[in-house]
């Protein structure tokens, strides 16, 4: 077996507990931590907006780091980050506390493990295979989306949040953090490899061009002075704050219309969708051209919002959740084959920690908009009409991208 396999493993294991965690599980506290702190929804959402605005210093500082230094050590850092973060949050004492803790270990965190250093590493791996192998590694957020949140909610059920989390953060110390520092390497020369096996050097796909190619050594000015970086980051930075938008606040919208006691059901299907079309983009992304895939994502989300937005029935919830689940499986893929394809493996993790601040600004506001329209309006169908716009603007700054590779 290929080792870059194994390497893969690292990255879906590190996503599922990261992602895993702060997209779906997260969703189910809301309200144990509203009612515990005696809070607003606003202010339990305050956590993961300064989570986001760190990560506008820390995600350029990673994705440099990641070209130039040790990304088996960045991800073992992260996972020492996110298990002792998990403790060090059960001991919150205040919501200002819970949300100053969460808002630093989240960042960190989703730096060291998530789609900066996981995509970096696996392109750096494969080249004929890359778009399955980024899809297979980011199944482990969908794979924790559908395991997580019944862990989360069995122990807040059965111990309460705070015993909930502290286990949650023994896990990830005793099972993730091994397994990166004993497994992971950061190129395939580490193991006395020339790359994938059977791989051709320079490989054409159907509107992408050499994604094999290593590329030339970019500098920052240059990457951020290419209209690409901007198309793809808007637009993605726009997907990602309708869909963060949604999910974070999709625990307290079900509890409103009255099924919150089937919240943990509609985000398995959420994952288990997700991990359907991360394969499924992911196949894709080795031969369509990478902008009609982003499309494809965004039309698939904008039809699940729509259906939450008319304030459905359990069963169209479901529905919906199917359209959602699919296009956050389509986003990681597609992300990072563009990134490889356009800037070359010599610059991804400069490229694509760049490109992070864009996405972090624009997902800022997605879950405190939704719980503030929520605290505004009772509802949630005004926040999702407004995510709607957002997916249509995002939609549209695709139209001029052009994806050729930057010499």
């Amino acid at each position: 077996m290929y080792y870059g396999w194994l390497i893969v493993a690292g990255a879906f294991i590190a996503q599922f507990f990261v992602t895993g965690f702060f997209t779906y599980g997260f969703p189910l506290m809301v309200i144990p931590v509203e009612a515990e702190f005696g809070v607003s929804r606003t202010e339990v959402m305050y956590g993961i907006t300064w989570a986001t605005g760190l990560g506008l210093l820390i995600s350029p500082l990673v994705g440099t780091l990641a070209d130039k230094w040790s990304i088996r050590g960045l991800m073992a850092i992260g996972a020492g980050v996110l298990g002792f973060g998990l403790i060090l949050l059960s001991k919150s004492q205040n919501i200002l506390h819970f949300s100053l803790v969460f808002a630093v270990f989240a960042c960190v965190a989703n730096n060291l493990l998530g789609p900066l250093t996981g995509s970096t590493v696996v392109a750096r791996w494969f080249s004929a295979s890359r778009g399955r192998a980024l899809g297979i590694a980011a199944v482990g957020t969908s794979l924790g989306g559908m395991v997580i949140p019944y862990m989360v909610d069995l122990g807040i059920t059965e111990l309460g949040w705070r015993e909930m989390l502290f286990y949650l953060g023994i896990a990830v110390v005793l099972l993730l953090l091994p397994y990166l520092l004993l497994v992971m390497r950061n190129f395939p020369t580490d193991k006395g490899l020339a790359g994938e096996p059977h791989a051709p050097h320079v490989r054409a796909a159907t509107g992408n061009v050499g994604v094999s190619e290593d590329g030339s050594n970019l500098s920052l000015k240059k990457i951020l002075t290419t209209p690409a970086f901007w198309f793809i980051g808007l637009s993605l930075g726009l997907l990602f704050m309708s869909q963060t938008g949604v999910l974070t606040n999709i625990g307290a919208y079900m509890q409103g219309a009255g099924v919150g006691d089937k919240t943990k059901t509609l985000i398995f299907t959420l994952a288990a969708m997700g991990l359907i079309g991360k394969l499924l983009f992911g196949y894709a992304a080795d031969r369509i051209n990478l902008k009609y895939g982003l499309w494809a994502a965004i039309s698939l989300a904008s039809i699940g919002v729509s259906i939450l937005a008319s304030t459905p029935s359990y069963p169209a919830m479901i529905i919906a959740a199917l359209f959602l689940g699919l296009a956050t499986g389509g986003m990681l893929p597609v992300w990072g084959a563009m990134i490889a394809v356009v800037f070359g493996m010599k610059s991804y993790g400069r490229a694509m920690g760049a490109m992070m601040p864009i996405i972090a600004l624009s997902v800022m506001p997605g879950p405190i908009l939704g719980a503030k329209l929520f605290d505004i309006y009772g509802n949630y169908s005004n926040s999702f009409y407004l995510f709607l716009v957002v997916l249509a603007l995002s939609f549209v700054l695709l139209i001029p991208l052009n994806l050729k590779r930057i010499n």
